[in-house]
């Protein structure tokens, strides 16, 4: 029988930093999306590049967010889920090359027109799976 444990803020953060594909969650005239994204910790910020218009007008809106990353092992049948909410903003050229002078930002895939999109943590909670 496996047990749900909370994970602590730090572990949490230590556990985001450490993967860099995520699915974000937002509103889209008035309707649930999610959609995946890689990304890069900043600080006490999720950064990352985007060339969706949902995404970006949800960011120019300051919208509220959630980006959720986890990880599992179907064997022993643990794992771990983390998620962290705030803000969307959309990051000024400054402030995008300041980003990623300190870490380069993961795209899976060529943008033409990328926008570098940042979702400020304000909460972070997270549950581990483990026997």
């Amino acid at each position: 029988m496996s047990t749900l444990l909370v994970i602590d803020q730090g572990e949490c953060l230590r556990l985001l930093g450490g993967v860099h594909l995520g699915r974000l969650g937002f509103t889209s005239r008035s309707l649930p999306v999610i959609l995946p994204v890689n990304f890069v910790v900043d600080n006490s910020r999720v950064v990352f590049t985007t060339d969706s218009a949902s995404i970006l007008a949800a960011a120019i809106a300051s919208d509220i967010a959630c980006l959720e990353v986890d990880d599992h092992d179907a064997v022993s049948h643990t794992g771990w889920s983390v998620l962290a909410t705030g803000h969307l903003n959309e990051l000024s050229d400054d402030e995008a090359d300041e980003v990623t002078r300190r870490a380069p930002l993961p795209s899976w895939r060529p943008m033409p027109f990328p926008h570098v999109v940042g979702l400020e943590i304000e909460m972070i909670s997270g549950r581990r799976l483990s026997p």
